[in-house]
């Protein structure tokens, strides 16, 4: 039964990138970038400017076996934010239907190859914690003595992934990365 959604899962990621790339195309190659309006600015950061980061992490993949659609465009943008916070936004530009689909997997991934204890990689937290199509979850290293909070949604063709870091402790705040996501939900949206 495993190997049957195992097999499932691949199938549709195959279309789902498939799909996205023939969508890219139309769009002539990569698309246009993200826009400013769709990103957290000042005033969503308690007046802290936001500054382009580097996207290395890009999206989420808690199983390394099973691949994530491509987006056809994306940024990252980070700040930091509260005494000992370190805000990071990724969003990313999908064809409507695969937005959603990146959200579905991303969930069944979390359920499927999760860490517990002493170990490093993701673990979920919780679905659906600020509405449908959310997630919050964390990414564990250091042998799990140390997180990052991660909560991700989807808005339209948009995927918005907030991380939160607290370099001091090595802990994250989750409220912090929930409510941080709703606004950039909000921005996405408009």
């Amino acid at each position: 039964m495993k190997l049957i959604a195992v097999i499932i899962s691949a199938v549709a990621v195959v279309v789902l990138v498939t799909g996205g790339a023939v969508w890219a195309a139309k769009r002539g190659g990569d698309g246009p970038a993200i826009p400013d309006r769709v990103m957290l600015q000042a005033e969503d950061l308690n007046g802290v400017e936001p500054a382009p980061a580097a996207d290395e992490e890009g999206l989420p993949q808690p199983c390394a076996d099973s691949p994530v659609p491509a987006p056809v465009a994306s940024r990252a943008i980070a700040a930091d934010y509260l005494p000992r916070a370190r805000v990071h936004e990724f969003v990313a530009e999908f064809p409507e239907t695969v937005a959603g689909s990146y959200i579905a997997a991303l969930k069944e991934q979390l359920g499927r190859c999760k860490v517990g204890g002493g170990e490093d990689g993701f673990r979920l937290i919780a679905e659906d914690p600020i509405g449908p199509g959310t997630v919050l979850f964390s990414k564990q290293y250091d042998e799990g003595d140390r997180w990052v909070a991660y909560t991700a949604g989807v808005t339209g063709r948009y995927v918005v992934i907030i991380s939160v870091t607290d370099p001091v402790v090595g802990g994250a705040d989750f409220t912090t990365a929930n409510d941080l996501l709703a606004e950039g939900l909000r921005r996405a949206a408009q």
